[in-house]
């Protein structure tokens, strides 16, 4: 092959992956229109936008990619349907102007889609035809509308049919007084409705203009048992209203544990009560145990991760004076082989804000941010079973805790 053909053939390629370039980064910016826009009612088209133009020093210098890349632009608009405007902009003294794109249209919605990948359109689609429905069916402004169907962006069609069957039986059907799960809509799951914080129960009374549906909710519980060895043997206790004459008042330790695993690990410590924390079912300890706040050693201990951190401090915050074990960043140090970068639905922990914490000691709140911004740390995440109960024993034990070997 002559030099003058490879010459053809690299300008040829070169041009080739300038189009697909201006390709993707034209479709991108009709993607990104149709994602920010398909929330509102009445989008409105034609799509205007504006298209970088290059410098006169980048004209001066490159003048072959500059024209190379209006060309691409113009053969785009054109197979799309779209239009564009153009300005003759100078290459220089004696060598004439050449005409350089300026302005991209798009002209409606149908020409978009047929631009936009296939998630993207799919996306827009199935929330436009959700948006038209739910004004159709339900009377009701289209503020409430709207933050119906982004609530319940990504929710499956059958999801959403629910949620439209289940809000018109509403309207129809008193609920009120009753437990969610025996409110027998035809053909639902007793577990469907959820809880009153659920997405789904938020969207059906925004269909009905109603700040709630009235239900009697099931009450809040706290599991706890005896670690005293005189009461081994006694079954678990569930606490569901403030539990003011227990035995274990006058108990001189308690430990507070994040998970159940950790609960049922940990063994006989004399005068002490374990109490599973289940999270932030912990805010409901000081209610449902009124005199936790009395007994003189209580332990906290949950995962190494924000949420943890975060329901620690809420813990102090409602009254409960407590020491933590295994939650600064000694501790994170020491087992971070044992952390994570997954949930348990195997998606990415990510960093998030950091927030106030005022029952944090400055040891945790260390941590906390660290856990926080991912700075500094490999993982976001130890989870309080991966860490041997025998170290947690071994802490308890340093703390004056009467373990019973």
């Amino acid at each position: 092959m002559s030099a003058a053909n490879r010459n053809d053939i690299d300008v040829t390629q070169r041009e080739q992956e300038l189009a697909a370039r201006i390709e993707r980064r034209l479709t991108g910016r009709i993607e990104d229109r149709l994602d920010k826009r398909r929330f509102v009612v009445e989008p409105e088209w034609p799509y205007e936008f504006g298209v970088r133009k290059p410098t006169k020093n980048e004209l001066m210098q490159d003048s072959d990619t500059c024209i190379a890349t209006a060309r691409a632009i113009r053969s785009w608009a054109r197979s799309h349907g779209c239009r564009y405007e153009e300005r003759s902009r100078s290459l220089g003294a004696y060598c004439g102007t050449t005409p350089l794109v300026e302005r991209v249209s798009v002209p409606d919605e149908r020409t978009a889609l047929a631009i936009a990948g296939r998630q993207c359109a799919r996306r827009y689609r199935v929330t436009r035809q959700r948006l038209l429905r739910l004004r159709g069916e339900f009377p009701v402004g289209e503020d409430a509308v709207v933050s119906v169907v982004r609530k319940l962006d990504g929710m499956s069609d059958l999801d959403f049919e629910l949620v439209v069957q289940a809000a018109h039986y509403f309207e129809e059907a008193d609920a009120s007084g009753m437990r969610p799960r025996a409110v027998a809509i035809p053909g639902f799951s007793a577990k469907w409705l959820g809880t009153a914080s659920s997405k789904r129960r938020k969207a059906i009374c925004l269909l009905l203009d109603r700040t709630s549906l009235d239900f009697e909710e099931r009450p809040g519980e706290i599991r706890m048992r005896y670690l005293d060895p005189a009461h081994r043997g006694y079954p678990d206790l569930y606490v569901t209203e403030p539990w003011v004459t227990a035995d274990c008042a006058t108990y001189r330790y308690a430990v507070i544990v994040e998970n159940k695993d950790t609960y049922q690990e940990l063994p006989c410590i004399e005068d002490c009560i374990c109490i599973f924390g289940g999270g932030w079912a912990s805010n409901r300890i000081a209610t449902l145990l009124p005199w936790i706040v009395d007994i003189p050693h209580v332990v906290y201990w949950g995962d190494m991760d924000a949420d943890g951190l975060e329901i620690l401090s809420g813990v102090r915050e409602s009254g409960i004076g407590c020491d933590s074990i295994l939650m600064d960043m000694p501790a994170y140090r020491r087992y971070q082989r044992f952390g994570t970068e997954y949930t348990d639905k195997n998606t990415i922990i990510e960093p998030r804000k950091i927030g106030e914490t005022p029952g944090l000691t400055a040891k945790e709140r260390t941590l906390y941010e660290a856990l926080c911004t991912g700075e500094g740390v490999t993982y976001l995440r130890i989870e309080q079973e991966r860490i041997p109960i025998v170290d947690a024993v071994a802490e308890l034990r340093a703390l004056g805790f009467p373990i019973v070997d």
